[in-house]
């Protein structure tokens, strides 16, 4: 009897004890945090669907330096409020007759590609200083610049009107970074007039195309835009017309205006213009 009762009491000890041991599982299975979730190792395609539109890069018309710019639509006079005209006393008689009355000139009598930078030429004014052509350039930053020099040279060798203009296109180019840069073609002169007028031999319409030469060889060199603004104003024997001109030379106001006109209708934006100087 004494026996079967402890049996009894050691059975119910153990099992007691399976109770508390199930019991501290199950609170330990409840407080515990449940395991994370295996991560999808699958990797995410995230590449563009296949049928999305090929965007090419912005490019714009090529243009072939040191070749004449093609003639588009006139823009308005506007169009040159940030643009600056270099010249002689040709680009005076522009100023003063042509009607294109935007932008700012610098020009002068006797102007020419070896005093464009010589202190002995200080022949402008900015902000009350005297300046040279390149002194007064490199006041201000322009959209566009606009170049004509050549008359006044041509009683010097060819080579040096090159070497000169090629570093003068340089220099400018370097201080006005950001400007469309257009070098124009010298128009002829009249060889009969010049001569009835006194002025030097050289002075002659052959001449002039010599140095025509150099200037479009500058332009494909220097990569800027060539204005063949000679074109408007030759005749079929490549002379500067009667009716152009005053004295064989410069121009009377419908040769100006004429030229206004062709500079109305030969413009390149500037993104082309850097597009096509940065390709290679």
């Amino acid at each position: 009897m004494a026996y079967a009762l402890r049996a009894v009491l050691s059975l119910s000890a153990l099992t007691a004890a399976i109770l508390v041991f199930c019991g501290v599982l199950y609170i330990r299975e409840r407080l515990s945090p449940p395991a994370p979730t295996p991560m999808d190792t699958t990797s995410v395609d995230t590449s563009p669907p296949t049928d999305a539109p090929h965007i090419p890069p912005m490019t714009y018309e090529p243009y072939e330096f040191g070749t004449p710019l093609e003639e588009s639509a006139a823009v308005s006079d506007e169009w040159f409020d940030d643009a600056v005209f270099l010249g002689d006393s040709r680009t005076e008689g522009f100023q003063l007759f042509s009607g294109l009355n935007h932008g700012k000139s610098y020009c002068h009598r006797g102007m020419s590609v070896f005093n464009a930078d010589s202190d002995d030429y200080r022949v402008f004014n900015v902000d009350g200083e005297a300046v040279t052509l390149m002194g007064a350039v490199r006041a201000k930053r322009y959209a566009a610049v606009y170049l004509m020099l050549g008359i006044n040279e041509l009683g010097y060798p060819v080579s040096s009107f090159e070497s000169a203009l090629s570093e003068l296109v340089e220099e400018i180019i370097l201080t006005q970074p950001e400007a469309v840069i257009y070098l124009e073609t010298l128009p002829p002169v009249n060889d009969a007039q010049a001569y009835e007028n006194g002025l030097p031999a050289y002075e002659i319409a052959a001449n002039v195309e010599k140095f025509n030469q150099v200037i479009v060889k500058i332009a494909g060199k220097e990569r800027v835009v060539l204005l063949d603004t000679a074109s408007c104003l030759r005749d079929a024997e490549g002379q500067l017309p009667e009716e152009f001109t005053r004295d064989g030379v410069h121009f009377s106001a419908d040769g100006y205006i004429r030229w206004a006109d062709y500079l109305r209708t030969h413009t390149m934006e500037p993104e082309r213009y850097f597009y096509n100087r940065n390709e290679r």
